[in-house]
Order: C-alpha cells, then structure tokens, then sequence
C-alpha cells in the first residue's frame, strides 16, 4: 500500500492510499537547509542592505529618538530570539537604549498571546525591553493616515509615531496576499479591525475564483493596498528598516534580505516562489493538504485549502490534515443542521453570491472579515468537496459547515472514494500545505 509520511508536530503521520490508486509524487517544497552560519549571514546583511541605506546608518540618524521593532506572533514559527539578538547587538552597539525601544506583535485581529507565549518568543535577548501586541479593538490608538481606493489605512499610532522602525518578519505564500511578509506586518499587522475587514475584501470576486496565493505583488490586488498603506506610513513619520528572510523545513532562515521593505520583500518572493510553488502536470482527483507549518489553530489551519485547492480537479476532494494544537483558539463557529454534503449541494445550487448575500440580509452585525471568509469559503465549497482531519477537534466535537470531520487519514480517503463514486483516484499529497501552493502545468 503506497503512503508517504508528513510533518506531525514533533513526529510524521502516515498517508497511506489503496493499491488501486494512483499516488502522484509529493508535492513538496524545494528548499534547500539553511547555512550553518546563516546568523553571520543576517549580521552581514544588516549592513549590506539590498536596497537603502544600512542599519547602522539608519541608527545614526535615529538619535535619541524612538524605535519600533514589529515582529510576527505565534502563528509563525521564525527562530525570533535568535533574530532579535543579532539585530539587537547592533542596535545596542549603536548606543540606542532599552527605554527608547519597544517591541509589537503584529497579530492583526489574531488572539493576543499570553505572557509566557511572548516570553517564550522573544527569549531573553530582549533585556527589558517592553513589548506589546496591536491593539485592534481600541480605535483612539490608531492614526488614520488617508486611503487606499475603498480602504481606510488606519495604523497604531506609536508604530506610525516612531522615528526608526525595524520590521522582522518571514516570508511564505499567503492565501490572498500572494505572500506574506513586507508591508504586511504593518496592514494588517498593526491595523485597526475595521479597516482589516475592508482589507480583507480586496481581490475576492463576486463571482468565480482566481488563485491569489504565489501570485505575482504587482498583480495581487491586496498586496497592491498593502504595499501603498507601507508608503502612507513611510510618509507620515520616520523610516522603515526592513529584515526579511525565507524558512526552510526546520524553520531556520535559508535566504535573508535587509534594507528597504519593498525591494527586499519582492527579491525573497522570487526565491519563494521558486521554492514553494510545487509544478503538478494536471489536477489531481484527491488532494490531501497537511496544514504544516501553519497548524496552530482553525484558523491557521484553514489557509492550507485555498493554498492548495487548485490542485484539485472541480469536483474533486480535498483532505486538509489540521493538527490544531490550539484547538478553536477563540474562534468562533456556529451550528448547522445541514451535512456537509447537503451544504454543498445547497451552495451550487444557490451559487456563493446568493449564499453570501443571505447572510448580510441575515446577521446584520456579520463582520467585514466573516464575510470574506465565507465568500471564499462558499467558492471553494461549489468547486470541490471539503474534509478535515484533526483528532483534537473530532475529540472536542467541533463542527464546521460544509467540512466532513473526520479522526483519521484512513476515514477520510475511505469518504473522499465513496464521495467519487469508486474508481481509480489520482492522489497527490502536500506535506505542507501552510507554506507551499500548486502550479498547474496543464
């Protein structure tokens, strides 16, 4: 019985298919180890920047005034004590002290994290440094700086405030953004809810699909507002010192930029895109997404299916493998008298369109961010079958609309031949399917 092995937190889980079906070859990513040395590596560019002046120069501009250094939480898994103490020893060195600096956990609207969760993070490389996460929900600390087409660009006030800041971050494909990283960190990063929500709706159509993840920055429509609300910050107050870098499969830094946010963020999404995108001769009937690296929570889990969808053939069955060692992680779900299968059949009769539009007539408070969700939710329902694996949630009696639950590999692949009617299946399997997407050569 063919199977191949996936990450599954500090083990693998085995994806095991019938002999009469066709196993297609991983679609893993191509990254290469980092460098043993690669701590020197990001030392060095710090000071050899890809564009713009260097830290060093920047730090001497800076003075006594303030600095921001905004980092990622823990849905992203960079070695960020280590990070933060190269960047750290050279910001020292400049003579900048510990009562001029502050750290900000760019969560977006994701849950703040707990004491011992930041501490664990930022390790004791930080001294004393305080830190804090963005304050999404408390509009007075916010600046409005204008906006961007439909979007209000609203960024927290003592990130905009401050003369330097120095903005770490990873980056990989993102569902909607094409890639995460860059001007990211700071919108929605550091965002306001409501202009999050207006951000969020940027390149969902009404009708149809297109794949936004490993799309080209000049040609993703968020990515687009994204980039102009950066410049709006930039403009405002102060300067952005940028240090970018691609993870490999332990999640140590194996290509690393510094300089301007822009040009470092598009030369790493090259190196990405070549790494993460993952050529498929033609669809596959069967597509089993393991949410590795990005299976914290539902949440996190989630990005896996539209990152991969498109490796499946329409009306073909995709399995995300969701480890959810968060669980719900205060998400919140709803119940649902249909099954999955009957939620599907009413989503391509009514088409998402119709379905989202109820629910805006429906729920009168449904939030900016709640309505993209489903939006993509429903298309990619009316294109294919959707399942999940996560022990955790089947134990905690989580239930999503229009997902099949499932416990196991084996119960799923078992549902997804049946859902298909029988019959020779093409499988291909994506070990991680939070950080990789397909390219279809067909």
């Amino acid at each position: 019985m063919p199977e191949i092995h996936v990450p599954w937190g500090d083990g693998e889980m085995a994806v095991a298919i019938s002999d009469d079906w066709t196993l297609l070859p991983p679609a893993e990513p191509n990254l290469r180890p980092a460098a043993a040395d690669w701590r020197q590596r990001l030392a060095a560019a710090l000071n050899q920047p890809v564009a713009g002046d260097s830290l060093a120069e920047r730090l001497r501009r800076v003075g006594k005034g303030r600095i921001s250094i905004i980092v990622e939480d823990m849905t992203r898994h960079s070695p960020l004590e280590e990070i933060l103490s190269v960047v750290l020893r050279e910001v020292r060195h400049a003579g900048v002290l510990e009562e001029q600096m502050e750290i900000v956990f760019a969560c977006g609207m994701h849950p703040p994290m707990t004491e011992d969760e930041a501490n664990g993070k930022l390790g004791e490389a930080i001294g004393n440094i305080r830190w804090r996460h963005n304050p999404w929900d408390d509009i007075g600390r916010y600046a409005h700086l204008g906006r961007v087409g439909k979007v209000n660009v609203l960024i927290d006030r003592g990130v905009v405030d401050s003369d330097l800041r120095i903005l770490i971050a990873s980056v990989s494909p993102h569902l909607q953004a094409g890639f995460g990283g860059g001007y990211k960190m700071y919108f929605p990063g550091c965002g306001e809810i409501s202009s999050i929500r207006h951000l969020h709706r940027a390149g969902i159509r009404r009708r149809g699909q297109n794949q936004l993840v490993g799309l080209d920055p000049e040609r993703n429509p968020m990515r687009r507002v994204i980039d102009r609300a950066g410049a709006l910050v930039d403009a405002a107050h102060g300067e952005t010192f940028s240090v970018q870098y691609l993870l490999d499969a332990d999640d140590l830094p194996v290509s690393i930029a510094a300089g301007d946010p822009v040009s470092t963020h598009r030369m790493l999404t090259k190196t990405c895109g070549n790494a993460c995108g993952v050529i498929q001769e033609s669809p596959a009937d069967i597509v089993v997404t393991n949410a590795h690296p990005r299976d914290h929570d539902l949440w996190q889990c989630f990005k896996a299916i539209p990152n991969t969808c498109w490796a499946a053939r329409e009306g073909g069955v995709v399995i995300c493998l969701a480890r959810c060692p968060a669980g719900l992680n205060e998400m919140k779900t709803m119940s649902w008298p249909l099954s999955a299968a009957w939620t599907r059949r009413v989503v391509r009769l009514l088409g998402p369109h119709t379905i989202c539009s109820i629910m805006d007539r429906l729920v009168k408070q449904l939030a900016g961010d709640s309505q993209w969700f489903i939006r993509l939710a429903t298309q990619i329902l009316q294109r294919n079958h959707l399942m999940m694996v996560s022990p955790t949630l089947v134990e905690q009696g989580v239930e999503f609309p229009g997902i099949a639950m499932f416990a196991t590999v084996d119960e799923a692949l078992a549902a997804a031949g049946k859902v298909l009617g029988g019959g020779v299946q093409r499988v291909a399997v994506y070990p991680a399917g939070g950080a990789s997407y397909p390219i279809i050569r067909g």
